[in-house]
Formats: C-alpha cells, structure tokens, sequence
C-alpha cells in the first residue's frame, strides 16, 4: 500500500517564548515490511533541523532561538507498506512459553521484559490472563496473544481524553476506558509478566484501509464470563465505543505492541482495534513505553502554558 501522511503539530504560548529546543519522532522506520520513500520536516519559525539514529528509529531536532508566540512542526511521508496476510503469518502449533525460558532470549530481550514507569509490576492482571487462556484451545503462544488481543478490546473502551500519558496503569484497569497508549501498556504488562518480550509501537493506522478480519470474537464461554465479572464496561453516554465496525486512531498517531514469538520474528497487535497489524499500519519508531516515543519533547525558556494542537492527514498515494 503506497500511503501519504501529513503531521502537523501546533504549539501556542500565552506570550513569547525563545530558546525553544525539540526532538521529533515522526519519521517511518525502513525495513522489510515498509519503505519510507519521502521525508520532510518543516518548523515555522524557520530552524535547522539535524538527526541522529538510534535502533529504533530516527530522531530529528531543531532549535528556535528567537523569541516567538507559536511553533508550528510539519511532518510529510510517503510509504511504502508490503502486503501480505498477517494471521497465516504468526507461528501457530510453535512451543508454547517454554520457547521463553531460555537465557539467550531473556538477556538478548531484558529491555522489553523489566517494568518501566508507565509499565510497573504488580498490577492486578490475573482474571484477564485467565480468561485469555480459557477462550483459546492449545498451548501455542500465539494463539494466546492473539485471544489477549481480543479480550483487551473487550473490557476496555475507547474514549479520547479519558486519560493522559502520565495516568497509571492501575487507574486504566479500574474504570476500564482510555486511548490507545493505555491498551497498549496494559498488553505489554501482561506479556511481559508472562515471560514475552514485548514492545511499544508508535506509527499510524490508515483506518481506510484496515479491516478487524473477524478477530474481535471471543472462544467458548469468555464473553458471557467477562460480562458475568463485571470486566466488559457498558455502553454510556457520550462515550466513544469500540464498536466491531469502527475502528479509532486514524487522525492521530496511533499506538500498538509488538511482541516477540517463537519463530523469533516480532508481530504485530493492536488491541485498540483487535486487529493483527497489516499493511494499513506505518511504523513509526518502537520501545519500552510511551516515554521512548513521544511524538514531540522539548523544553523553552518562557511560560510553563501552552496550547498543543495536532492533526493527521493519511491518503492512499498513486505515486
């Protein structure tokens, strides 16, 4: 799938403000599964931009230091996604968790397997890997990850603004609703408890193109037992639901985990949605959590308030 993204990030300071220094993670990552074609980055006021790479993605950075009222980042790709079918993919009859045990996987994995601030032990999070467990037949891996994927799409419900990106773990799992950083920290979570390496996904869903491909059923008697728990949150007023013909995120950076399997290749899941990534996702930059990500960080020399504005723009491009 040949895509066009426009990121535009819009900072408004109640007065002006200089020495305004940013690291922006916007740029799609090259690999075997996409190809980012064109990139550019544009700041008004006018900045010089440089980058550094890491592993896990480009960094760009500017700084402006005249004094100024409003910051305005603009960010353009083309890429290229590589079709493919995502489920036939995964490695199903593979080992079950015994392909975890090993040293090798726990020490060449250790990042995407410790806790982090926004990913922390001791979360209340065994009914949920119970009734992930119960809905599949077998052992394999990732059949469980998988029904995981279902079952999070499920008990959680999406709604904008319902958190930020420092609400906790515990306070989601509680009322049971926010956005898509926090389905995908609680999948992580629970992974990671299990012994899968697991990883933050940043990029964008090209929701035009994507379809949940009938994933978001429930096995056996996992539906009636979640709503008999208590852990399917009811339909309310004014709230955004995840409905099985609506799919969230596409006008925004959007948020998933890639988890480790026993073929030794990372897949792709996203809860929000219960899909399995295709080829309607752009990768953008992956690590523990959020926190490795953001989109945007900065600091500047004026006002602690400012007005943060962002819009996403992704159409099919003929090239």
């Amino acid at each position: 799938m040949r895509l066009k993204l426009q990121h535009v990030t819009r900072f408004t300071y109640p007065a002006a403000v200089h020495d305004n220094h940013n690291e922006v993670r916007l740029m799609p990552i090259n690999d075997e599964r996409q190809t980012c074609t064109d990139f550019w980055l544009a700041t008004s006021p006018l900045a010089h931009v440089f980058f550094y790479n890491l592993p896990t993605g480009r960094v760009h950075h500017f700084n402006v230091r005249p004094e100024h009222t409003q910051l305005s980042i603009t960010a353009t790709s083309r890429v290229i996604t590589q079709p493919g079918d995502p489920i036939a993919d995964l490695p199903f009859g593979s080992p079950g968790l015994t392909f975890y045990d090993s040293d090798i996987i726990r020490e060449d994995f250790a990042e995407y397997l410790m806790p982090t601030a926004r990913v922390p032990e001791g979360l209340p999070l065994d009914e949920i890997i119970r009734i992930a467990r119960a809905a599949v037949e077998g052992e394999d891996t990732p059949s469980f990850v998988l029904s995981l994927n279902r079952v999070l799409h499920r008990i959680l419900s999406y709604r904008k603004g319902a958190t930020d990106v420092d609400t906790p773990l515990n306070e989601v799992i509680d009322t049971r609703e926010g956005v898509c950083q926090d389905f995908a920290h609680l999948m992580l979570a629970i992974c990671r408890r299990l012994g899968i390496p697991a990883r933050y996904m940043s990029g964008y869903l090209h929701t035009a193109g994507s379809t949940r491909q009938g994933l978001d059923h429930l096995g056996g008697d996992a539906e009636s037992e979640l709503k008999q728990l208590g852990l399917i949150r009811p339909a309310s007023e004014g709230l955004e639901m995840n409905t099985p013909h609506e799919l969230v995120d596409g006008d925004a950076m959007h948020a998933w985990v890639e988890c480790l399997l026993p073929d030794g290749r990372w897949h792709g899941f996203d809860p929000t949605n219960c899909i399995v990534v295709n080829d309607a996702y752009v990768r953008v930059h992956y690590g523990r959590d959020y926190g490795d990500v953001p989109p945007t960080r900065g600091v500047y020399a004026g006002p602690q308030a400012h007005k943060l504005e962002v819009s996403v723009t992704i159409t099919e491009d003929a090239g």
